[in-house]
């Protein structure tokens, strides 16, 4: 950045600052164009490695990794696939970055953001997509000027109750297949167990039986009766379905990411740094579409 862009930021922060007892702070702006332009603003002023969240009134969420004003990583998404920095071009991940910001501007206000310290320290190549690439894309999404408006008909109280257990009893017979199904995309081996004995449904990856992550029968089965053990323990304040996540200490190994449904249990043995992608499909299977 040149030298008056540095000062305009400092004067910005200097005009902003204010004492505050909730880590929150509000993105200003009366239309979804001009919350846009104070999410692009935030990115382009955020300097050290950040973990920024911004959410709006509905609850929608968009989650980024920041650093000398570029996104090096994306955590969460309103909806659909966090883009993959790994395997998609520089344009790719610019125009998508650039229709995550659109689409969290127009979310309904106000739109609120907590920057946090990133989970792992950012590895040398996390290069990410500059500010201006974003901001470029962000020219060609047009921003609509008038709030979208849905009108419901009344439906009898019955009937939506009656809907919900229907969903609530589909997505918990199934929810723990759809966490294994849609984890092939990141991690290095998956298995899907019975959550009572940790009989083995299926497996792939390194964790097939010839992978060098293939766990042993009895191993699964020791994890289910501990697991039945937290499910007892757990069970007066805590229904299912449970996402337990275990990471390394170091932030460098694999990483377990467990659904439990109730039923079933999915397991996904990945990457530390794809923690985002994960609870990114947690969020998209918890969703009445998902």
């Amino acid at each position: 950045m040149m030298d008056t862009d540095i000062l305009d930021l400092l004067d910005d922060i200097g005009r902003a600052s204010v004492a505050r007892l909730n880590p929150a702070v509000t993105v200003p702006g009366e239309t979804a164009q001009a919350r846009r332009e104070k999410v692009l603003r935030t990115i382009r002023g955020t300097i050290l490695p950040r973990r920024l969240e911004f959410t709006a009134a509905n609850g929608d969420c968009l989650a980024i990794e920041v650093n000398s004003s570029r996104v090096t990583d994306v955590f969460r998404v309103q909806s659909g696939i966090a883009p993959d920095f790994e395997t998609e071009t520089r344009e790719d991940l610019a125009v998508k970055l650039a229709q995550l910001v659109t689409d969290i501007a127009c979310a309904p206000a106000p739109l609120e953001l907590v920057s946090l310290q990133p989970d792992t320290a950012l590895e040398a190549d996390d290069v990410g997509i500059t500010y201006s690439e974003i901001e470029t894309a962000c020219e060609n999404i047009e921003v609509p000027t008038e709030p979208v408006i849905s009108i419901v008909a009344d439906t009898d109280p019955d009937e939506i109750a009656s809907a919900d257990e229907a969903l609530e009893s589909e997505e918990n017979n199934t929810l723990a297949q759809r966490f294994y199904d849609g984890s092939e995309r990141f991690a290095q081996g998956r298995v899907l167990a019975v959550g009572a004995d940790g009989a083995a449904l299926q497996k792939a990856g390194d964790c097939q039986e010839n992978g060098s992550l293939h766990p042993d029968s009895d191993l699964l089965a020791r994890f289910a009766r501990d697991l039945a053990g937290w499910n007892g323990d757990s069970a007066a304040v805590m229904d299912h379905p449970q996402l337990i996540v275990m990471r390394p200490s170091g932030g460098k190994d694999a990483g377990l990411a467990i659904l439990n449904d109730g039923k079933n249990l999915a397991m996904a043995v990945h990457e530390a740094r794809k923690l985002g992608a994960v609870v990114n499909l947690w969020t998209n299977l918890k969703r009445p579409d998902g």
